[in-house]
C-alpha cells in the first residue's frame, strides 16, 4: 500500500507507523527507504526503492506491487500492524517508565487524516450518490420497500437456523435479482456448482426438487426441467465460484475483477482464515473484512449467516440479533441484518408449512423490526410474495 499508493496517503502511512512496527527485516527496510525518499522529496516506486536493497531483496520486494491493498481499508491494516507492535511492547514492559513510554508511541502514532471538514467533496453528492449510484433491487417490491434499494458498499446478513431455507431464500432472491439484469456473483461454500443448479431450475420451473436425487421425475417434469436449461439458464448473468476453500482476500480479488452487481456468500462461518485464533475473533475479523471488501469493490455483499442453537430453547422462537453466531461483531459491521423464519418449524399444527417470515431487525437505511410474510415450497424450493 505504501509503496503503490498516491503521495497523500504515503505521507499519511509514514506519519502513523515505523520501521521498528515490523518483525520482517526486509519490510522494516523498505520502510526505512521510504520514509528517507518522502523527507528527500524523491518519488516512491517499488522501482526506487530496489535501487537501495540487494539483488536478492529486489525480487522479493515487486510482490508488495502485485498484492497491494487499497486506501479503502488501509485503517484495517495500520489498526493489525499497532495492534501487534503493541502487545508486544506490553509484554515486555516491566516498569512504569516501559508503561509511559508505551502510552507516548501510542499518541505519536494517532492518525488524523480522516478528520475532514463536513464540507469535503460534498458537491459531489449529487453526481456521484444521487445521479450514478447504481440501485440494485431483489425482485421482491415488499422487501425492497423495507429493507430499502441494494447500493454498493453495503453489507447485508442474511441469518437463520438450520433448516429454516436461508439458502434457499438466496437462491430464490439470486435468481430475482439476475432476471431484473443485474450480474451476481455467488460464493458457495457449502454447495456444489450442480447442486445450485439444480436447486435454482427446480425454483424457477416448480418442479420437485427431491425428485432429482431419486430420478422419480416425471415425463413432463423432465421436459420443463429441459426447457428451462435450453432457454432460460444460459440467458442469465450469475456466475458460481467453484472454489470452496476460500479466503476474504481471495473474493476481494475475484470481485473486483468481476463485472457483477452483486455478490453472495453461503456462508460467512466457511470462511478459510484466521485460523490461529477463537471462533469470536476469527468471524468478527471476517466480518470487520467482508464490510471493508463490499466498499472497495463498490458492490453489495449479501452474506448468510447461522444462527445459535441456543436460541431454540426460548419459549418465542423468533430469531434476534443476540441470536448471530460466534460473534457480537456482525451485528455492528452489517448495514443490514434479516433473519428467515417459518414459524411451522416448531408449531407444525398451528401454523402454515407455506409460511415464510423475511424479518429486518436491522437497516441503517431504513429502520428495523419489520416484517415481509412469504410463500415457501419447500419441495420445489420456490419463495414467492404472497401476493404474486
Amino acid at each position: 500500500m505504501l509503496i503503490a499508493s498516491q503521495r497523500t496517503m504515503q505521507k499519511t502511512l509514514l506519519s502513523v507507523l515505523s520501521s521498528k512496527m515490523f518483525t520482517n527485516r526486509l519490510f522494516s527496510k523498505v520502510f526505512d527507504i521510504c520514509e528517507h525518499y518522502l523527507n528527500a522529496n524523491k518519488e516512491i516506486n517499488v522501482y526506487s526503492i530496489s535501487e537501495l536493497l540487494s539483488p536478492d531483496e529486489a525480487v522479493n520486494i515487486r510482490f508488495l506491487q502485485d498484492s497491494f491493498i487499497t486506501n479503502v481499508n488501509y485503517r484495517f491494516y495500520v489498526d493489525k500492524i499497532h495492534e501487534a507492535y503493541f502487545s508486544r511492547l506490553i509484554e515486555s514492559a516491566t516498569t512504569q517508565k516501559d508503561l509511559d513510554f508505551i502510552r507516548d508511541e501510542q499518541e505519536k502514532y494517532v492518525d488524523t487524516s480522516q478528520l475532514l471538514s463536513i464540507a469535503h467533496n460534498s458537491e459531489e453528492l449529487l453526481k456521484t450518490e444521487y445521479e450514478n449510484q447504481k440501485i440494485i433491487t431483489t425482485g421482491y417490491p415488499e422487501i425492497d420497500k423495507k429493507l430499502g434499494c441494494m447500493q454498493g458498499g453495503d453489507f447485508i446478513i442474511l441469518a437463520g437456523a438450520t433448516g429454516m431455507g436461508k439458502t434457499c431464500m438466496m437462491i430464490n432472491l439470486v435468481a430475482a435479482i439476475a432476471n431484473l439484469g443485474f450480474k451476481v456473483d455467488v460464493f458457495s461454500l457449502e454447495m456444489s456448482l450442480k447442486q445450485l443448479q439444480n436447486r435454482l431450475i427446480c425454483s424457477q420451473t416448480r418442479v420437485d426438487a427431491s425428485k432429482f436425487r431419486t430420478r422419480s421425475f416425471a415425463d413432463y417434469e423432465i421436459r420443463v426441467y429441459e426447457k428451462y436449461i435450453k432457454e432460460k439458464l444460459p440467458n442469465l448473468p450469475i456466475k458460481i465460484c467453484s472454489e470452496y476453500n476460500i479466503t476474504v482476500d481471495r473474493i476481494r480479488d475475484m470481485a473486483k475483477k468481476s463485472d457483477s452487481d452483486i455478490v453472495f456468500i453461503d456462508y460467512l462461518g466457511l470462511i478459510n482464515g484466521g485460523n490461529n485464533k477463537s471462533t469470536y475473533d476469527r468471524i468478527s475479523d471476517i466480518s470487520r473484512e467482508l464490510k471493508l471488501t463490499a466498499m472497495e469493490v463498490n458492490k453489495p455483499f449479501f452474506v448468510l449467516h447461522q444462527l445459535n442453537r441456543a436460541y431454540a430453547d426460548r419459549q418465542d422462537k423468533t430469531p434476534r440479533l443476540s441470536d448471530l453466531r460466534d460473534s457480537g461483531k456482525i451485528e455492528q459491521d452489517a448495514d443490514a441484518v434479516c433473519f428467515v423464519h417459518r414459524p411451522a418449524y416448531y408449531e407444525p399444527n398451528k401454523c402454515s408449512e407455506w409460511d415464510l417470515q423475511f424479518l429486518i431487525a436491522k437497516s441503517r437505511h431504513t429502520g428495523g423490526n419489520t416484517k415481509v410474510n412469504l410463500f415457501y415450497d419447500a419441495k420445489t424450493q420456490t419463495v414467492k410474495e404472497k401476493s404474486l
